[in-house]
């Protein structure tokens, strides 16, 4: 069995364009061309929300932000008490394996939608795990949403990529354990590896759980141990 890949970030935020220029100015990484269709709107509008990709060496990261008073977005920022990390996002090389072990485990799909944009989508419950844990079968399968491999990215100056992320949760231990067990990564204590990624579960800092920081590899070596807060997730670099 192929292991889980962690291969895009989602933060949430009420400002897209000051938490973007923040992200910017902290990589240092000149903002791209963003797509839009002919009447210059972006094709998540019809979902209710707005994006912004960017390409950390061969990491997506997003920012959204809802257009809509009810969507789950604005839902979220009442949960968080503002901007935070929204989601992880994956990939399965098979989706009806993947969600067999998320039954078995008892670890509930929060929804699933078999052909979003040609890609089957599954998100699991984030009461459960902490934070949005969204799972695709990408076609074709080495590349994945945002077109990181053919997008017209601009490369960080600061930062190789994002090598990893931290998940608070109550219980790191037992999430640990079954992210591990469902999603095919090798479990490190209270952390998970996917080949080249490393995703953390550690306990909440007052009260609060979800996506709290992301590790990026630093250019510059001297600057490891340096860190930025944006939008209540922690930009680390190491």
């Amino acid at each position: 069995m192929r292991p889980g890949r962690v291969r895009h970030y989602v933060i949430a935020a009420r400002d897209l364009e000051a938490v973007c220029d923040e992200i910017y100015e902290h990589l240092e990484l000149e903002p791209g061309p963003q797509e839009h269709r002919e009447d210059g709107s972006q094709v998540t509008e019809q979902y209710g929300f707005r994006t912004h990709m960017m390409r950390i060496g061969t990491t997506m990261l997003e920012v959204v932000s809802p257009i809509r008073e009810r969507h789950e977005l604005q839902k979220f920022f009442v949960e968080q008490g503002g901007d935070g990390g929204f989601m992880v996002v994956m990939q399965t090389y098979d989706d009806d394996a993947l969600l067999a072990r998320a039954k078995e485990a008892g670890l509930a799909l929060r929804f699933e939608i078999p052909d979003f944009l040609g890609q089957h989508l599954m998100q699991f419950d984030y009461e459960t795990l902490g934070t949005r844990f969204e799972h695709y079968r990408y076609t074709p399968e080495d590349n994945w949403w945002g077109d990181p491999l053919n997008g017209p990215y601009n490369d960080p100056r600061a930062v190789d990529d994002i090598v990893g992320a931290s998940v608070a949760v109550d219980d790191p231990g037992s999430v640990a354990g079954l992210v591990s067990s469902v999603f095919l990564g090798t479990r490190d204590g209270n952390a998970v590896e996917f080949l080249d990624r490393r995703i953390e579960f550690v306990m909440p800092v007052d009260g609060k759980r979800g996506l709290d920081a992301l590790h990026l590899t630093a250019r510059d070596r001297a600057r490891a141990g340096e860190s930025k807060r944006i939008a209540n997730v922690d930009f680390r670099l190491v």
